[in-house]
């Protein structure tokens, strides 16, 4: 299912979400527990998904917000992130910092998307 919002595109899967962010965006919060509401509403509220970002633009985002993400109970089963440029992937660097959990990144989809294939097998 393709949610296309003013700040991106979201695309729900079955076990996994792809989200790519229009240029410039300022992805905080506030844009954040939006595509949480859609989520819970798509999965349910105890369900796990993996969740990928597509970094096809440049864009920010507040790397802090994830305090908040896991200090509100929410989880996903893996954050991965495809690189287009050398800044995101310092970005993703900065942002591991403080994530909880397993973070991967890939430089297309295909690999991200064969990468969550196996990984469910397995569990």
């Amino acid at each position: 299912m393709k949610h296309q919002l003013y700040f991106g595109n979201f695309y729900f899967f079955d076990n996994f979400i792809v989200a790519e962010m229009h240029k410039g965006v300022f992805f905080d919060w506030k844009k954040a527990t939006i595509v949480i509401e859609l989520a819970e509403a798509f999965y349910g509220e105890n369900s796990i998904p993996h969740y990928i970002s597509n970094r096809k633009n440049k864009y920010f985002v507040n790397p802090a917000d994830w305090t908040n993400f896991f200090q509100l109970g929410y989880k996903i089963k893996s954050y991965i992130v495809i690189h287009k440029t050398k800044s995101s992937l310092f970005n993703f660097k900065f942002e591991k910092m403080f994530f909880k959990g397993k973070t991967l990144q890939f430089y297309n989809l295909h690999n991200a998307v064969t990468w969550i294939n196996s990984f469910e097998l397995q569990e």
